[in-house]
């Protein structure tokens, strides 16, 4: 069955169609990989922290060595929640009901709706399980539309499964509003520490990510492209994807045979006993239920119960430590450039902070703000430096002190709904910024130039509805 003209496609979706081939041409064309846009985003830092500030060359260059090996806790930290993620995305029962949800839509648009839709819910629930479980259900939607002879849009469905990044750091998984709700944080002596009932669960922020959800999977359908436009992939291809998955990836060399034979039977027996892996999921989620039995949930949620959380579902999900190890160990190799790269990222970070940028950024927005407008310029202002620092927990660490000083500095502003701006930019040019999109990538066996058109357009869109509420903040006060 053909796909309709775009005259009947009507003047709307004509457009959005329109818009995302002309964006997905435009970046496969010119936007670089993600590595080297590490890098040169080093080069330009180095420069522009040269130019603007009284900082030569030298210093600049000492700064980047600071900030290099800096950043190794949240690297760390950041590493863990993703692997952690990685591991219960990547578990048998998780990935049959991604099969189950992909055999639903039997089109095109319904394909597409499907992956946005529970890309936003996965996101929302935890950055690192949408980054793996939305390219398998990406993946997994792609192979069930091959066996139904319907023609999908394999690039617009990856691109919807990332889309799942845009609403994370209003969500569960949250870095900076988990960690000022953590006692002893860096900044709590100028302003408290704030519980997620009045960041992550307050009625605004709820209202701001049910609106970016609804745009979200509203748009990406729109932009599916006409039929002669669009680029499937092979079924067996993505077959061949799916089992080099199943089976912990390329298979091992003939030399390494003999090294899996040494295993003596008690440990063969130990690292596949069900009952090992499920006790130990389950002692962790023992001292979870006690910590959320003595103490108010909304008191307690932070970064190292989020991570304990996830380490003790994927146990349960795996039910041998040999599952879990495995899985772990391909985690750990798909996620190695995301861990090279961190470090130039706190290069970068280490300029932006030691040069004094950083402060330079937030600085001149708050000498130009008013109780109206500090919202949306710590929106704009954290997006801008997270293209440079794509970290949420380390860029919060970088500029934290300094909106919350400048927060405190103009008359009526709040600090809740400071940290729901920052965390609306933090995310918001994610999709911009190729950084996270790499294990995702890996999975679904693209490369960033094949989606990011789409998700540019997401970026443009989206970042109206969470501008237009941090204005909105702003003007109710």
């Amino acid at each position: 069955m053909s796909a309709p003209a775009s005259s009947e496609r009507g003047p709307v979706r004509g457009f959005f169609t329109r818009l995302g081939d002309v964006a997905s041409e435009v970046v496969k064309r010119y936007l670089p990989d993600a590595f080297i846009f590490a890098l040169l985003l080093t080069f330009l830092t180095m420069v522009i922290a040269v130019v603007v500030t009284d900082t030569g060359p030298g210093a600049v260059a000492a700064h980047w060595g600071e900030g290099f090996w800096e950043v190794i806790t949240f690297s760390t930290q950041s590493t863990l929640a993703l692997l952690t993620g990685w591991a219960l995305a990547d578990s048998p029962p998780v990935k049959r009901v991604l099969r189950r949800i992909a055999a639903v839509p039997d089109s095109q648009t319904g394909a597409v709706f499907v992956v946005a839709l529970c890309g936003q819910l996965l996101g929302l629930f935890h950055w690192g399980v949408v980054l793996i479980a939305g390219a398998i259900l990406a993946r997994e939607v792609g192979i069930s539309m091959a066996e139904k002879d319907v023609d999908v849009h394999y690039p617009l469905l990856v691109a919807a499964a990332y889309a799942g990044l845009l609403p994370w750091h209003q969500g569960l998984s949250a870095a900076s509003l988990l960690l000022v709700a953590t006692d002893g944080h860096f900044a709590e002596e100028t302003m408290g520490v704030i519980p997620v009932s009045e960041t992550i669960f307050h009625p605004f922020n709820l209202l701001l990510v049910a609106c970016v959800v609804a745009v979200v999977v509203v748009l990406m359908p729109l932009m599916a492209p006409e039929r002669e436009n669009v680029t499937t992939v092979p079924e067996e291809t993505l077959r061949a994807a799916r089992e080099t998955a199943a089976d912990g990836g390329e298979a091992e060399p003939a030399t390494a045979a003999p090294h899996r034979l040494r295993d003596s039977r008690p440990k063969a027996f130990l690292l596949d006993s069900t009952a090992i892996c499920v006790a130990t999921g389950l002692l962790i989620w023992a001292y979870l239920g006690h910590l959320f039995a003595t103490e108010p949930f909304m008191d307690v949620l932070n970064i190292n119960v989020l991570i304990s959380a996830m380490f003790g579902l994927g146990f349960l999900a795996h039910c041998s430590l040999r599952s879990y190890v495995d899985v772990f160990r391909e985690a750990i190799e798909g996620a190695s450039q995301i861990i090279i790269q961190f470090q130039f990222y706190g290069g970068i970070m280490g300029i932006m902070v030691y040069s004094g940028l950083v402060e330079l950024i937030a600085e001149t927005a708050a000498q130009h703000a008013t109780e109206t407008t500090w919202y949306l310029l710590v929106f704009v202002s954290g997006g801008v430096v997270n293209f440079f620092v794509p970290s949420g927990g380390g860029q919060w660490t970088v500029m934290g002190e300094i909106y919350a000083s400048a927060t405190q500095q103009i008359a009526g502003t709040r600090m809740n709904h400071m940290l729901i701006a920052f965390a609306m930019g933090d995310q918001w040019t994610n999709m911009i910024q190729p950084f996270w999109a790499i294990p995702v990538l890996g999975i679904a066996g693209l490369t960033i130039r094949d989606m990011m058109g789409y998700v540019a357009v997401l970026f443009i869109f989206v970042g109206v509805v969470m501008g237009g509420g941090a204005l909105l903040m702003g003007v109710l006060g």
